[in-house]
């Protein structure tokens, strides 16, 4: 009759969390770079998808309809910052600003905290458009606007999404002169 234990020496017991410890160094960067990777794809969506809702939403209300990043809820940014939180209303009065009391929030998107999303051609670009308006005929007002959305740590390619002024929104990894966006 055997009486010794069945179970690990103490060397093997070694070899195996050293084994585990190599396999988990190699698969936690992988890890980080795809919980990046479907971060900034997630965000780009979004965003995307409140571009589609407010074009639609100006043509079936018959209202100006503008979608912007806003810090407080309520009104929009001053700045190109788009991370913060998106609001989405009716312009009833073509002020450019929402009124209260007259203009309900259609919409909010919570703000995306991991990433750096800007409009311009830089991140800290003062002449960049910091809302997207439509027109009822689906049209987007002022110039083309591309909104860059980064990684803050620059784990991944940044996405861009171009507004035309014909107000169709669009996913793209150049610019416009075939460039890379550059991020902060």
């Amino acid at each position: 009759m055997d009486i010794r234990g069945k179970g690990f020496t103490f060397l093997e017991l070694i070899i195996t969390i050293a084994i585990a410890a190599i396999l988990l160094g190699i698969a936690i960067p992988s890890f980080q770079a795809l919980i990046s990777s479907t971060r900034i794809y997630s965000q780009t969506r979004t965003l995307f998808n409140t571009l589609v809702m407010t074009r639609s939403r100006a043509i079936t209300s018959g209202y100006r309809t503008i979608v912007c990043p806003s810090i407080d809820g309520e009104q929009c940014n001053k700045d190109n910052k788009w991370h913060h939180q998106l609001i989405l209303f009716e312009d009833r009065n073509s002020d450019g600003k929402r009124n209260p009391e007259n203009e309900p929030l259609v919409y909010t998107a919570e703000a995306a905290k991991q990433l750096n999303i800007y409009s311009g051609s830089s991140y800290s670009s003062s002449g960049a458009r910091r809302k997207v308006a439509y027109y009822p005929m689906g049209h987007a007002y002022g110039s083309t606007i591309t909104i860059t959305l980064c990684d803050k740590r620059g784990a991944t390619e940044p996405h861009l999404i171009v507004v035309s002024n014909f107000g169709r929104p669009r996913i793209s990894s150049r610019r416009a002169d075939g460039s890379k966006p550059q991020c902060p």
